[in-house]
């Protein structure tokens, strides 16, 4: 975690993460998981889930710039308790690229306080 990033609260972001952090690549731990969750075997979830197969065969449930399928309308994952491993590890805040954490920082953070870091900034 870099000195300016900390935890933001999940709850409170427009999911972010779900919309545009990125690809989804699941295992096939992944996949069986799902698919049991869903109720579907491992060839159905794959043939009306997997958005996207690379040359060396990885799997994606989610596009780079794409929302995921799982996300729903209240910003929640309709699939939470099975997710990926990469969802259960991904923390803007741990991530390379801040530009997720930023912008969700920026949506928590009251507008008083963005006001004065901005004079801040100023001088």
């Amino acid at each position: 975690m870099s000195d300016d990033s900390r935890p933001l609260d999940c709850l409170r972001c427009p999911a972010f993460c779900c919309k545009i952090a990125g690809y989804v690549e699941v295992s096939e731990y992944d996949i069986r998981r799902l698919a049991k969750f869903l109720g579907l075997t491992k060839s159905e979830f794959e043939a009306q889930h997997i958005v996207e197969r690379t040359r060396r065969g990885k799997k994606h449930i989610k596009a780079e710039y794409e929302t995921c399928q799982f996300l729903d309308s209240k910003r929640r994952c309709t699939v939470y308790a099975a997710r990926p491993t990469d969802c259960r590890g991904y923390h803007c805040w741990d991530a390379e690229d801040q530009s997720v954490y930023r912008a969700a920082a920026f949506i928590q953070a009251p507008i008083r306080a963005q006001q004065k870091e901005d004079r801040e900034n100023r001088k």
